[in-house]
């Protein structure tokens, strides 16, 4: 019981965090964004494309084989960890600080060449981060890790309005991430257990190369699928628009962030409990995917039908053109939750390779995307290019699961239709009334839809209706009880 409640303890600290975190990341873009114009908060954002490239085309997950590892505790093994993450930094740095003209050059803001060159400094400065709150996870502590990534978030958004007063332009950003950089690592030193010393032992630099190398090429897909789309769309199109078009990315992807981390901690161990079952883990695969679509057509069709009101509520009136695509972005973010269940499926079974498959399939359509953004059409058809190439993983997927593991591909295809049947209802009510419809209306669309959809997976899921009616019962009174 003492190891259960550290663990489920220190999960939930960890969901916490993350979920704080992602909405103090919301809170500093709402601030930054309504205090410059579209076209700066769009150069800004190319900033964070920058660093997440080389972030994650340059990590070897160092610090998580410092948990993984049997000797990582072994305080060598830590040293070399951190004299290797100040050579990455220092390479990183060097390599973004040598491609700041081509960058500048790609996104078509040559004035803002100085300001990548000083995007330089966030790696450099990352690579001095202390590894001991990672260190502390071996033995499930949580709470200095996630202080060293929430407190400095935290600090971004007490700093937002001060930095973007003082500088106002674009290079706010610039500074807020590199004052980010730094706040991350003094407290990493500040919650450290251990003295920081550095060490060179070839044998714990050839097992970091060895275990992280693949991780790289994984890293690059990643980047290529959670910032390909920005990329095409801040080389084909000017600064506003991709400031507009970070504005509703971000506003969307917050939810779906958070949910896919919740619903991640929460079914690994459910279906991991239950992989030799093959009928318990049906049960269990097919309920989780109702769940988990029914949350996506909540936040879909809201995108749909009220997602302008709110960008222009949050981020102000310059940011009213969301409305032309936000709603495509919500099903984008629908089809990602839903790829949650056949990952965390296959997970469960021990198949680590489906997420790195599926997201070849995401990168598919990104040449077509790149030829829209060429030939100048609009906006939303990069953004339905997007949806098609989530739409591809997750039917690659499907039939992965039902050839390899004989998952009936009708537990995850029939939610799906359910899903795609209340979207097109949203889509047809917000054409319809041609965005003019008052607020009522919409919050009622937006109800009486995802009840629909609710009840036609009670109906048309066999799996759900024993387990609903289970739960009515179990908060009905029982006789003689008042």
């Amino acid at each position: 019981m003492g190891f259960r409640r550290k663990l489920l303890g220190g999960g939930g600290m960890l969901l916490g965090g993350q979920a704080l975190g992602q909405a103090c990341s919301f809170a500093r873009n709402v601030v930054v964004a309504r205090l410059l114009t579209p076209e700066d908060f769009g150069i800004a954002a190319t900033f964070v494309i920058a660093v997440s490239l080389f972030e994650m085309i340059s990590n070897l997950a160092v610090d998580r084989l410092l948990v993984q590892a049997e000797d990582g505790d072994d305080p060598d093994f830590q040293a070399t960890a951190h004299a290797f993450q100040v050579v990455r930094g220092i390479g990183m740095a060097l390599f973004l600080f040598l491609l700041a003209w081509p960058f500048s050059r790609l996104f078509g803001i040559p004035q803002a060449l100085w300001a990548f060159q000083f995007v330089a400094l966030v790696p450099l400065l990352r690579g001095f981060m202390h590894l001991d709150p990672k260190r502390l996870q071996r033995t499930f502590g949580f709470g200095a890790d996630v202080a060293t990534e929430l407190l400095p978030q935290i600090l971004l958004v007490l700093a937002a309005w001060p930095f973007v007063w003082w500088f106002e332009d674009y290079s706010a950003m610039l500074w807020l991430l590199v004052f980010q950089a730094v706040v991350m690592v003094v407290v990493s030193h500040a919650l450290a257990k251990r003295s920081y010393g550095w060490n060179w032992d070839r044998n714990y630099i050839r097992r970091m190369v060895a275990f992280g190398w693949p991780l790289l090429f994984n890293g690059l897909l990643m980047f290529l699928v959670f910032q390909g789309d920005r990329m095409i769309v801040g080389a084909a199109y000017d600064m506003t628009q991709l400031g507009v078009y970070s504005v509703a990315f971000t506003t969307t992807f917050v939810p779906t962030m958070v949910i896919t981390k919740v619903a991640s901690a929460l079914l690994l161990p459910l279906l991991s409990r239950v992989q030799t079952d093959i009928r318990s883990f049906m049960e269990y695969y097919a309920l989780s995917v109702c769940a988990l679509c029914l949350i996506g057509v909540a936040f879909s069709t809201g995108f749909v039908l009220l997602g302008q009101q709110v960008v222009v509520l949050t981020f102000g009136e310059r940011y009213g053109a969301v409305g032309s695509f936000i709603g495509w972005l919500g099903v984008m973010q629908m089809i990602r939750v839903l790829r949650v269940g056949p990952t965390i499926a296959s997970m469960a079974w021990g198949d680590t390779r489906m997420p790195l498959v599926s997201n070849f399939g995401r990168i598919s359509v990104i040449p077509l995307a790149i030829w829209l953004g060429l030939t100048g059409k609009p906006l939303m058809w990069v953004v339905i290019a997007g949806c098609l190439g989530e739409l591809v993983a997750l039917l690659l997927m499907i039939g992965i699961l039902h050839r390899s593991r004989a998952l009936m591909a009708g537990h995850t295809l029939k939610p799906m239709l359910i899903g795609a049947g209340a979207v097109t209802i949203a889509f047809a009510l917000s054409l319809s009334a041609e965005h003019h419809y008052s607020l009522i209306v919409a919050v009622t669309g937006l109800v009486v839809i995802v009840v629909g959809a609710f009840v036609a997976m009670v109906c048309y899921i066999p799996f759900c209706r024993p387990h609903v009616r289970s739960l009515v019962r179990s908060h009905m009174p029982q006789p003689g009880q008042k």
